[in-house]
């Protein structure tokens, strides 16, 4: 089973001065023997985002552990 990290840039978010950041907003991420099961698995999981209007949805693939506790 593969994994997979879904992700748009297809949005912002605001620094405390309320000044406008574009960024990539990370969606969520998926389970599957290939990157189209892991894309239905992830928006059965995220079913909530059909709400949305993200029209860009980028994914990448992750093996292992890919989170760290990183500071700036």
């Amino acid at each position: 089973m593969k994994s997979f990290l879904f992700f748009t840039n297809e949005g912002f978010t605001q620094d405390p001065n309320h000044k406008e950041i574009p960024n990539m907003q990370i969606l969520g991420s998926g389970d599957g023997n290939n990157i189209l099961e892991a894309f239905k698995n992830f928006k059965h999981n995220q079913s909530y985002l059909s709400k949305f209007s993200f029209k860009e949805v980028i994914a990448l693939e992750y093996i292992g552990d890919f989170i760290r506790p990183l500071e700036l």
